[in-house]
């Protein structure tokens, strides 16, 4: 990813989202609103990765909104199979389409609700200035020595993870798969980079490393990756126990650069997702108002909006 571009998706990133919460707040009301709470209590599977700090994001928003919320942190198979056994309720780390294998066997039972974040790069990403920029380049000797014969992976079941296994079996590959988990990825990457060495992630924006490192996808010729985008994903019935919540998750899409943005608050100061949501909360009150201002009473219009215009 340039710099460029990373600067301007920065810099378009709120003003992006306030437009679609501004939008979907002017177009959802009718005679019944606000919407009925329903059920008080909402069970939220989230996975072990830092952009969970999105489902804390909407944990807040919910919370403020009159709910119970117990967040469950599941792998994702685990995930899809407590939604669809009606375990959880809710999940925002829906990958698509690098998950859609549990779509495949578990759709009948799960309802999308709308994007969370996105549309947003992945795939196998490398430093830039490794010296290959498509996934056949993997292919010559010298490119796979210089990153160890491995690419490293987050969690085995994760949806990246499932397209380097399709990358490496239908490019020929003579690459080893290591799944690690969400923070070893990182920690590898970072101490390749910073000696100059190689190295092959299962890589996506947004992630800390795309805000601080100079990086790139390589290309790919045969369709498996490309632009993915993440979703809340409910049960089954969802919609009709927890019709508030569910206008508030239809309203709540965030861009790579505000997810980014407390991305690398964790990566430079460590603090968890849970403290970078409630600061995120804090610093965007504009962006709170418009997502749930006209249904969650206790929630005040920020000074900056009353403009008397």
């Amino acid at each position: 990813m340039s710099n460029y571009l990373r600067n301007l998706w920065r810099a378009t990133a709120f003003m992006g989202a306030i437009a679609l919460a501004s939008v979907a707040t002017s177009t959802a009301q009718s005679a019944d609103w606000p919407p009925p709470l329903g059920s008080k209590k909402i069970v939220y599977a989230h996975g072990q990765w830092r952009t969970t700090a999105v489902t804390y994001v909407v944990i807040g928003l919910l919370e403020a909104a009159g709910y119970q919320v117990e967040g469950k942190l599941l792998d994702t198979g685990l995930a899809y199979q407590a939604l669809a056994n009606g375990q959880v309720d809710l999940y925002s780390n829906a990958y698509l389409p690098g998950q859609q294998s549990y779509f495949n066997k578990y759709g009948d039972k799960l309802d999308i609700i709308s994007m969370s974040y996105g549309p947003v790069p992945g795939g196998l990403m490398v430093p830039a200035y490794l010296p290959a920029t498509t996934i056949a380049d993997l292919l010559k000797p010298e490119i796979r020595d210089m990153v160890s014969g491995k690419i490293i992976g987050v969690d085995a079941g994760s949806g990246v993870v499932m397209q380097a296994q399709r990358a490496i079996d239908t490019y020929g590959l003579k690459l080893e798969l290591v799944p690690s988990g969400g923070a070893a990825m990182a920690a590898a990457f970072k101490s390749a980079y910073d000696k100059n060495e190689g190295i092959i992630i299962t890589g996506w924006c947004p992630h800390a490393l795309c805000a601080l490192y100079d990086v790139k996808f390589l290309a790919d010729d045969k369709g498996i990756y490309g632009y993915s985008q993440d979703y809340h994903v409910a049960r089954k019935g969802f919609r009709e126990e927890f019709p508030r919540a569910t206008t508030i998750l239809s309203r709540v899409n965030m861009t790579e650069g505000l997810v980014s943005e407390m991305l690398v608050w964790m990566d430079q100061e460590g603090i968890d997702y849970k403290e970078a949501a409630k600061r995120f909360l804090a610093k965007y009150p504009e962006l709170v108002w418009y997502w749930i201002g006209d249904i969650a009473p206790n929630v005040e219009k920020p000074a900056s909006l009353n403009t008397g215009g």
